[in-house]
């Protein structure tokens, strides 16, 4: 399949094959930081509130910086925006590891980090995307986008997997000294791609507030009853169902008895099914209802978080979380190249922008499930989480959603 879409796709443009390698380095950075802060905090406080904590600080800067970088996204060299933000994730990276190795390691140095790590993500994020349609022809646009996000996925089951071994083989010192080195190489693989890129072209009419840029935004979404049918159905899939990665913790640890090696495992696996499902969507290509793929395997995913919260098998637990990952894939796959496709090239940063801040609502889902799940616990809120998915799915199916007319 790999080597197929490889001989007649985007990768064929030079500077599409740097980016494609870039963000796949990027993204296993992040998925370390992800997996390894909050393994860390587990270890240091016993508290399922504290993970959420960690996810709380690293994705609340989607909320209050992306309309911001999105702005200056479309204003400014997207490339260099890409390299400051990666710049400065290398350094508080690094600056971590050095407290770690110093037994230094405490909840507010973690939870720092991650407000970093997560505010160098929402700058970098709406730059780096609204850099790909200009590498490639417009043709390749779908093709490009698809196989950048099933590249990250893909790479994302190494960063979660590399992190857990790196945990139990090591300590976290050593393992966020490996996240800065691999940032800083996925920094260099970026300039290479897209040094040469210009600043995105504006009209002199184009000076706008932030709220005057995020409202054309808004605008352009509600001429398109189907794209917008669309970011709605992502309020509830990103910030319900996908907080099961970052409560992953809690889960091995209280319902699986296991330690971080499965805990990497498992939120790799299902970034392996993303990957996979990802890959799949790029070579059918555009010949299918979107709009229908995207509630059927929606409501898949629902189902299946509901059927892995209560899975105690560890070797089951796996082979769930990896089919889950393959609906939650289909959709992620989608919505990233409709949106990178419906969206005109001055509004692509703000949008991204958009797109970030549903990433942004994680962390209060999150900080949210690892507070019922002290009292609950961890299945009642996967659980929940699942069937708030599914019942969507279904009713905009019932209901015909413009959504289907994708």
């Amino acid at each position: 399949m790999i080597l197929s879409l490889v001989n007649r796709s985007s990768f064929r443009v030079h500077a599409y094959r740097w980016y494609w390698l870039g963000n796949v380095l990027v993204h296993i950075a992040y998925l370390l930081q992800a997996v390894a802060l909050g393994w860390t905090m587990l270890v240091v406080t016993d508290s399922a509130v504290m993970v959420g904590m960690v996810a709380f600080a690293y994705g609340l800067p989607l909320l209050v910086v992306s309309p911001f970088s999105g702005l200056v996204a479309d204003r400014l060299k997207r490339q260099v925006i890409v390299q400051i933000s990666l710049t400065i994730a290398v350094l508080s990276s690094a600056l971590l590891a050095l407290l770690a190795a110093a037994d230094l390691a405490r909840p507010e140095f973690i939870l720092l980090t991650s407000v970093t790590l997560g505010s160098t993500f929402a700058v970098y994020a709406p730059a780096r995307m609204a850099i790909l349609p200009n590498l490639v022809p417009d043709k390749m646009i779908f093709n490009a986008s698809t196989l950048s996000y099933s590249g990250t996925r893909l790479m994302g089951f190494f960063g979660p997997v590399l992190a857990g071994f790196l945990l139990d083989l090591t300590d976290i010192a050593f393992t966020l000294t490996v996240q800065a080195a691999i940032f800083a190489l996925g920094a260099f693989l970026y300039h290479k791609a897209a040094h040469f890129l210009p600043a995105p072209k504006q009209k002199r009419q184009d000076a706008y507030s932030i709220l005057q840029g995020m409202s054309q935004v808004i605008t352009y979404l509600r001429e398109d009853r189907a794209l917008f049918a669309l970011v709605l159905l992502a309020l509830v899939f990103v910030p319900v169902g996908m907080p099961y990665q970052k409560l992953m913790p809690i889960f091995v640890d209280r319902v699986l008895n296991e330690g971080p090696a499965l805990l990497g495992l498992l939120v790799g696996s299902a970034s392996m099914g993303s990957a996979l499902s990802g890959f799949a969507v790029a070579l059918i290509g555009d010949i299918y209802p979107k709009g229908w793929a995207i509630l059927i395997f929606s409501a898949l995913f629902g189902l299946g978080m509901i059927i892995f919260a209560f899975m105690s098998e560890p070797l089951i637990a796996l082979g769930l979380v990896f089919t889950v990952g393959i609906f939650s894939g289909i959709f992620l796959t989608l919505i990233n190249a409709l949106l990178l496709i419906q969206i005109r090239d001055e509004l692509r940063g703000r949008m991204m922008s958009v797109w970030g801040m549903v990433w942004g609502l994680i962390p209060i889902s999150a900080l949210i499930g690892g507070t019922v799940a002290e009292f609950f616990g961890i299945s009642i809120v996967m659980a929940a989480s699942g069937a708030c998915v599914a019942f969507t799915c279904m009713l905009l199916i019932i209901t015909r959603s413009p959504l289907l007319d994708l």
